[in-house]
């Protein structure tokens, strides 16, 4: 635990992934990180150095709230539901991520080339990857 508590924050359950803010104390620590990041944009500095700034202010507030992700409370009821719903999420995504392949595939084989954005292929394949290892994971602890 570094600086926010899983107390202060609930479970994202709509709009997203995530946490939702559950107490003063949370609502005050998103302020704080927000005012912090204007407060970097608007110092004299050069571009560069404020990129770095922001960068390492982003990294350990996303490491901070991963930590708070991580130890939020949820019933077992909750548990089932995140899943449903992430299930759900990923084979929309997915079919999202397919119909864009298809589509650029469809769109350059008109202009007589063969060429498809490597970051949707890879998004598949990892995701492929991932489920695989889950599931090999589950089985072997079952």
């Amino acid at each position: 635990m570094i600086i926010a508590r899983p107390e202060w924050f609930g479970t994202r359950k709509y709009g997203g992934w995530g946490i939702s803010i559950k107490t003063w104390q949370g609502a005050v620590y998103i302020a704080g990180v927000v005012s912090f990041l204007v407060l970097i944009q608007l110092t004299p500095l050069n571009t560069e150095q404020r990129a770095i700034i922001t960068g390492a202010w982003l990294i350990f507030v996303f490491i901070d709230l991963f930590d708070v992700m991580w130890k939020v409370k949820k019933d077992e009821r909750e548990y089932l539901h995140e899943a449903i719903a992430e299930r759900n999420a990923a084979w929309a995504m997915m079919t999202i991520l397919v119909i864009g392949i298809l589509t650029e595939l469809l769109y350059n084989a008109m202009q007589k080339k063969i060429y498809v954005d490597p970051f949707m292929i890879t998004a598949l394949i990892i995701g492929a990857i991932v489920k695989s290892i889950t599931y090999y994971k589950l089985e072997k602890e079952a």
